[in-house]
């Protein structure tokens, strides 16, 4: 069996899902001039409050609404930390991260000192649509979070681009004065922003717990909040490039899964690594230099076909390495970051 299999699909949109969910929270509240770098410790918070929640009364609807009050949590203290007292988002979203990680640990240590498993999120499947080969297992036989985390895109999509609430939100992201002087509320727009994302963050926090693992441990999010992150700085700020940015990540993730349980590399992965960064070259005609050098050296190994062994250490820092790559190979023309981002904003210096 190979590596891009049905299964590696399903794995990649499971892994994708969360992350999506969380990164269109981080755009939304990035885009209002909010920037919360501690987005993993507010995944932590929902993944836990969703799991002592179902602790309490088996009940994964529950539980859910547990994992976003404890994303809200957070997200509010963000909120405090950068809209009223406007202290360095950059400082702020560091302790929120760190927050997360200590407190999640010390209330599973005390709340919930033996673990509890769960059954994950049951999969729908639809009649007929989910018997169709590739599409129907990928596509129609998900859990409903899946599905949600599709809407909750489309609707974000909706807002940001369709709506007055959403152009407001841009212009208090790009000129807080200007958008002030009209009428704006930008300190009402960016507390609701950084609600939203910590709603949606703790949502996706509660399905890696309750929804997928069935388990709470200890930093169990493995940096899907830096990524979600990573994915809205490469994806520009703009919805269609953080899908991207998600997918890449996922999809990189999927494979680590997957080549860690084998003994060699297979020579699929060269092929499909030269055909990445053939992609690349064409979408950014950047780096062509050091890109064709790589493009080279992985034509060159999926036609020799190597026994190459590598540690499953190495394959975890794999989502990580490329979103750096990325982040670094996107270079600062593309970032297209609002102009007040990170800046706080008081009202009597317009």
């Amino acid at each position: 069996m190979g590596v891009f299999d049905i299964a590696f699909l399903v794995s990649a949109l499971t892994i994708a899902a969360p992350i999506l969910m969380a990164a269109t929270g981080e755009l939304i509240s990035q885009r209002a001039g909010v920037m919360n770098v501690g987005l993993e410790g507010v995944l932590l918070a929902g993944a836990f409050a969703g799991y002592l929640t179902m602790t309490r009364v088996e009940n994964q609807a529950l539980g859910f609404l547990g994992g976003i009050a404890g994303g809200l949590l957070l997200a509010a203290l963000m909120g405090l930390l950068a809209i009223e007292v406007k202290v360095d988002q950059i400082v702020a979203g560091i302790a929120i991260g760190v927050l997360g990680l200590g407190l999640t640990t010390f209330l599973d240590q005390h709340f919930v000192p033996e673990p509890q498993t769960f059954k994950p999120l049951p999969r729908i499947e639809i009649p007929l649509l989910s018997d169709i080969p590739v599409a129907g297992p990928l596509l129609f036989d998900q859990d409903l979070f899946i599905w949600a985390t599709l809407a909750v895109v489309g609707l974000a999509a909706l807002v940001m681009y369709r709506t007055t609430w959403g152009i407001n939100l841009a212009a208090t992201g790009e000129t807080p004065v200007a958008a002030d002087a009209a009428g704006v509320s930008v300190r009402g727009l960016r507390w609701s922003a950084v609600l939203v994302s910590g709603a949606l963050a703790g949502a996706a926090g509660a399905y890696i717990s309750i929804g997928d693992v069935g388990v709470f441990r200890e930093d169990m999010t493995g940096g899907r909040g830096y990524l979600a992150i990573a994915a809205v700085l490469f994806g520009a700020w703009r919805l269609r490039g953080l899908l991207a940015a998600v997918a890449i990540f996922a999809v990189t993730d999927a494979v680590q899964l997957r080549l860690q349980s084998m003994p060699a590399v297979p020579g699929e992965i060269w092929t499909a690594a030269a055909i990445a960064v053939l992609a690349g070259l064409i979408v950014m005609r950047r780096g062509l230099v050091v890109g064709g050098a790589v493009l080279i050296a992985l034509v060159a190994l999926a036609v020799v076909h190597p026994v190459v062994s590598l540690p499953a250490s190495l394959w975890l820092a794999m989502p990580y390495v490329l979103a750096l790559v990325a982040l670094a190979a996107g270079g600062a023309s593309r970032h297209r970051a609002p102009s007040a981002l990170t800046l706080p904003y008081v009202r009597s210096e317009a």
